[in-house]
């Protein structure tokens, strides 16, 4: 009797083997993302309590929670996907050569600048540019609140041209200040102009309104996955996953981009080309091509400079600073919490969650993430503190470079 009972449980087991390898794993990943849904997490909000930041706080929900995606378990799936998940808004762009010291920058304006027109100017990551999508859906978040979105890239990036044996860095800011002049010698004075970077672009942004202080001819500044702390992200980078994942990718696009600007390069007797070639890492890059290029003694004297912590203490303009504790490129532990307390110019906000430039929300994050509704609302709140009203006219103010 016992032997034909198991007989009929093997059987069945047997014949419903496939099904049951199916239904328990999807029933486990639903659970999972059930549980991720109802769960709540809360930032952590790192700022001086002044009246003034407690009222931007209560006027900025989003900044106060992120849902991220319930299906994205962690910060490696979620940079990732930020890049490849989500589609590339079509969008169109009005380039403009600005002449600087030993070269041009290419910035490009998204839609002409009307009349007292709130800008948005807006820094790249690393060999990035306005084709890139979180650039894309950031611009097209704003200019849905009725700002004006510019795009300033680095030097050869965004498929400009280099017109000097003489790239970008980290640590250069003087591209970013002629920028800044430029676009308030269109605007004036009296315009209300924020800066906002991302990666490699907010660690720039925040070096140069430290090194700015009061002089800063920015209202305000966001910085998203800033690496304010270059030595511990260079660090993390060298992590053998973060190596293979992220690494050798970001290296690739480094020699890439020196390859397409090597007429400039060749007969160069600072640089040699071979050498540069054989780079596996960013820090190898950095130390055969930065450092002699902006005459550093060392990688690590380069990787001080470029450290846009130590500025913080000098800011004075309204500035939120944007991190994910989950981010594998640039480390969150480089957020100075004790300066930023003391400053009460600076709101941080630190999310469990994100990734590196991720920030995904929703069931199916195609388009829009957390970080475009966050920034859309805090400068929102800024014009607001500033009690400052825009309307729309239609004579744009460099129609002639259109």
């Amino acid at each position: 009797m016992h032997s034909e009972s198991n007989k009929t449980i093997v059987t069945y087991l047997s014949d419903h083997i496939k099904t049951l390898l199916l239904i328990v794993p999807s029933t486990v990943v639903l659970l999972t993302c059930c549980v991720r849904t109802l769960r709540r997490y809360p930032n952590i909000i790192c700022m001086e309590n002044t009246q003034r930041n407690l009222q931007i706080i209560r006027t900025c929900p989003q900044l106060t929670e992120y849902h991220p995606t319930s299906w994205i378990i962690n910060g490696h799936l979620m940079t990732v996907l930020g890049v490849i998940f989500r589609k590339l808004p079509s969008l169109t762009f009005k380039r403009v050569l600005l002449a600087v010291e030993e070269g041009i920058i290419a910035v490009d304006w998204h839609t002409q600048p009307l009349p007292k027109q709130p800008i948005l100017l807006l820094l790249h990551g690393l060999t990035g540019g306005s084709h890139n999508s979180y650039i894309r859906y950031m611009i097209k978040a704003a200019s849905k609140s009725g700002l004006c979105c510019v795009v300033t890239h680095a030097r050869g990036c965004g498929l400009s041209d280099l017109t000097s044996p003489r790239s970008f860095s980290g640590a250069w800011t003087g591209d970013v200040r002629e920028t800044v002049k430029y676009i308030r010698k269109i605007v004036g004075p009296d315009t209300p102009v924020f800066g906002m970077g991302y990666s490699l672009g907010a660690g720039v942004l925040t070096k140069y309104i430290g090194e700015e202080g009061i002089r800063c001819e920015l209202n305000g500044a966001i910085a998203c996955c800033p690496s304010l702390n270059m030595i511990l992200s260079t660090n993390k980078m060298e992590k053998w996953f973060n190596s293979l994942l992220y690494n050798r990718l970001l290296t690739s696009n480094l020699i890439n981009y020196l390859r397409r600007h090597e007429k400039h390069f060749t007969n160069s007797d600072i640089i040699d080309l071979s050498n540069v070639y054989k780079s596996r890492t960013i820090r190898e890059f950095d130390t055969r091509v930065i450092v002699p290029m902006f005459r550093y003694r060392d990688v690590f004297h380069y990787y001080e400079d470029a450290s846009s912590a130590k500025y913080l203490e000098h800011i004075k303009i309204p500035t939120l600073i944007l991190c994910a504790v989950d981010d594998p490129i640039c480390d969150v532990n480089g957020l100075p919490m004790e300066t930023i307390h003391k400053n009460d110019n600076i709101i941080a906000i630190k999310t469990k969650e994100g990734g590196h430039v991720g920030w995904l929300t929703g069931w199916w994050p195609k388009t829009y993430s957390w970080e475009n509704k966050a920034i859309v609302e805090y400068i929102n709140a800024r014009l607001n503190e500033m009690n400052y009203v825009w309307e729309r006219k239609e004579d744009p103010l460099i129609v002639d470079t259109f």
